[in-house]
């Protein structure tokens, strides 16, 4: 979330995102499964396949913002990196083509809405403006543009993710309690 300084660079790098994980995650599985290729020789691969595929996701995103490739630089390598360790993690857990494709849609979303929020908000702090249209009352915060910023924008953004699901979870396990007519501690 380090290069999501503006709401046109989250968009950017939730579209490169979706173009490179969900056909690497599918390949790995079809390199693994079908294939019977070995971690060893299958990761090699579909690393190529992701680095691939992140060279072409500038052709996508290029129709949000000529620009918008100078200013994602290595990032968007990186982000292809984050798709390889990705396959990798969850080939052990996934063993058809449609949870695969599945999985990497759902990772892609909520990296979406994580990029989506984030980058919002720092353009707003930032810039002073939303998507380019400036804001009448910019409120502006001169080190929102750091990348160290963003990296603490990700962690309470994804300490606050936990807490909801935690939440969820206890209210979830309160709701089955009462329902059972057991007794909630």
């Amino acid at each position: 979330m380090v290069a999501a300084t503006t709401l046109k660079n989250g968009v950017a790098l939730s579209l490169a995102m979706a173009v490179v994980l969900v056909p690497t995650v599918i390949l790995s599985l079809l390199l693994r499964q079908k294939l019977r290729f070995p971690y060893w020789l299958g990761t090699p691969v579909w690393t190529m396949a992701a680095m691939f595929l992140a060279s072409l996701s500038y052709y996508v995103i290029r129709f949000i913002s000529v620009e918008i490739t100078d200013s994602l630089g290595i990032y968007l390598y990186l982000l292809a990196s984050a798709a390889v360790v990705s396959a990798v993690f969850t080939g052990k857990r996934i063993t058809t083509l449609p949870a695969a494709g599945a999985w990497a849609l759902r990772y892609t979303g909520g990296f979406a809405l994580a990029a989506l929020v984030i980058s919002a908000i720092r353009e707003v702090l930032t810039y002073g403006s939303l998507w380019g249209f400036v804001l009448p009352e910019p409120l502006r915060l001169a080190g929102a543009q750091m990348p160290f910023f963003g990296f603490i924008m990700f962690g309470v953004f994804s300490a606050g993710y936990q807490w909801i699901r935690r939440l969820m979870a206890e209210l979830g396990r309160l709701r089955s309690a009462r329902e059972e007519g057991g007794e909630v501690l």
